[in-house]
């Protein structure tokens, strides 16, 4: 029989109550709830209905009369607003609001539409819109929020559940969502102590099943000049915002590869730079104290354009360094196999491509005679293979010290091949090393052969 006597108190002031476009709203019960009480209403002989209006019976006015309407609102909790939605009163929300909240939280994040007498458009009309009974509880509540000092939100939850509030958690999540989606612009959200970058409708989801994990800050800082000159770096446009600089900043760290993430072969700043990045905890910390003392040893507001700088040439530096170890792997590869173009190193491969017995070295000759791919796809796709495992971009430093040992000892078997078969184009030779060979082609056999065995012995003792 419960909320019985909220429906026979409408029906005795409207006849017409179930003809209301917006009847769920005036009854604060779902579709299947106002069935069920409707049934129960004319089984008790409560209402009886006359050409499609209902009116009260003897028997309901004597439910009325012995079972008045209880407020939700009492001496323990005097700050709790009245409340119409009944569902929204449960201590454990039914899944149709906890649906509706999903939904909401895409509207007010994602800007999708709300259907019109649904759930979540309720919810709007209940807890949100200016007259809602819910406003200054609301206003307390982003008091709270917006102060600029980290705070659980477990506490949150904590207050607001208790005397003098007494709200559910369906409520508190409409006001938080309401608050927050407000104020993206300025509240950090970290879970588990990891500083979030964007509010999702599946974070808020997280947010109100495990509160635990989240902490909230607002990230209002003092207006310092210097604050613009790092949004020059960071941002296509100027801004003021902390959280702006913070977001961008960390969007732009985040997408770099791998190697740029763990690389020791920066300038020492440079690294700590992107450490402390990486592992910031607080937005307000990062750029206030963190970034400077990294750079300047100071905090912010006692920097100047010296410190820009250096911000900016450690960024460049981080972004860059892949590009730089692409370079530098190319440089090694030609000048292990003296050579100056990859085109060149093609065509001698391409001589002695009928005396290469090692198998290794044919699958070298195919990924170095693919001429039609671009400088860093080439030799992008010769590092893969040399290492025979990642890619470069997910390379660390030992592969990079591992790529250059292999690159040596595939350059010095290819060498010797290049050597025996007599496919060198000795006019690309030095002048001293023509001399020689002159040389040697005056001498007699017996010369010769005594040579052979010196070169041949010196090679055994250096290869064991």
């Amino acid at each position: 029989m419960q909320y019985m006597t909220k429906l026979l108190t409408h029906i005795k002031n409207n006849s017409k109550l179930f003809q209301e476009p917006e009847l769920n709203y005036i009854l604060g019960l779902t579709t299947t709830q106002i069935k069920d009480l409707k049934k129960e209403a004319m089984k008790n002989s409560f209402i009886h209905e006359i050409k499609r209006e209902f009116f009260l019976s003897e028997e309901g006015e004597k439910f009325l009369a012995e079972n008045p309407q209880i407020s939700w609102v009492n001496e323990e909790n005097a700050k709790r607003p009245e409340i119409n939605l009944e569902y929204l009163k449960l201590e454990k929300a039914p899944p149709t609001v906890t649906r509706a909240i999903r939904l909401l939280a895409k509207h007010l994040l994602e800007s999708e539409e709300l259907k019109e007498n649904s759930i979540e458009y309720y919810l709007v009309r209940e807890l949100l819109c200016a007259k809602s009974t819910c406003a200054k509880v609301k206003k307390e509540m982003s008091k709270i929020i917006l102060k600029d000092k980290r705070l659980k939100l477990v506490d949150v939850f904590e207050k607001f559940t208790t005397a003098p509030y007494g709200l559910t958690k369906s409520i508190i999540s409409v006001l938080l969502l309401d608050i927050l989606s407000k104020n993206l612009e300025t509240i950090a959200i970290y879970e588990n102590g990891q500083f979030q970058l964007r509010l999702t409708p599946l974070m808020f989801d997280r947010m109100i099943y495990c509160p635990q994990n989240f902490e909230i800050q607002n990230t209002i800082i003092e207006d310092i000049d210097i604050i613009e000159d790092l949004s020059k770096v960071i941002l296509p446009c100027k801004s003021k915002n902390i959280l702006d600089l913070t977001k961008g900043l960390i969007g732009r760290i985040r997408g770099l590869n791998k190697f740029a993430l763990g690389t020791e072969k920066l300038n020492r700043s440079t690294v700590r730079l992107r450490n402390v990045i990486l592992n910031a905890k607080d937005p307000i910390s990062l750029f206030y104290r963190d970034i400077p003392m990294v750079l300047e040893n100071k905090i912010l507001c006692e920097c100047d354009k010296k410190f820009i700088v250096k911000f900016e040439n450690a960024l460049s530096e981080l972004e860059n360094c892949y590009e730089n170890l692409v370079n530098e792997l190319k440089d090694f590869l030609f000048t292990a196999f003296e050579e100056t173009s990859r085109e060149n190193l093609a065509k001698r491969f391409e001589a002695c491509k009928d005396y290469l017995g090692d198998s290794e070295l044919k699958i070298l000759f195919n990924n170095i005679n693919e001429l039609g791919s671009s400088e860093i796809l080439w030799i992008e796709r010769i590092a893969t293979f040399v290492n025979k495992s990642r890619v470069p971009k997910d390379w660390s430093d030992n592969d990079v010290a591992d790529f250059k040992v292999k690159v040596k000892e595939f350059a010095l078997r290819f060498l010797t091949v290049e050597s025996t078969v007599s496919t060198i184009d000795e006019s690309c030779l030095n002048k001293d090393f023509q001399t020689l060979l002159t040389k040697l082609n005056n001498l007699s056999k017996r010369e010769k052969n005594i040579i052979l065995r010196k070169v041949a012995v010196e090679w055994n003792s250096k290869v064991s």
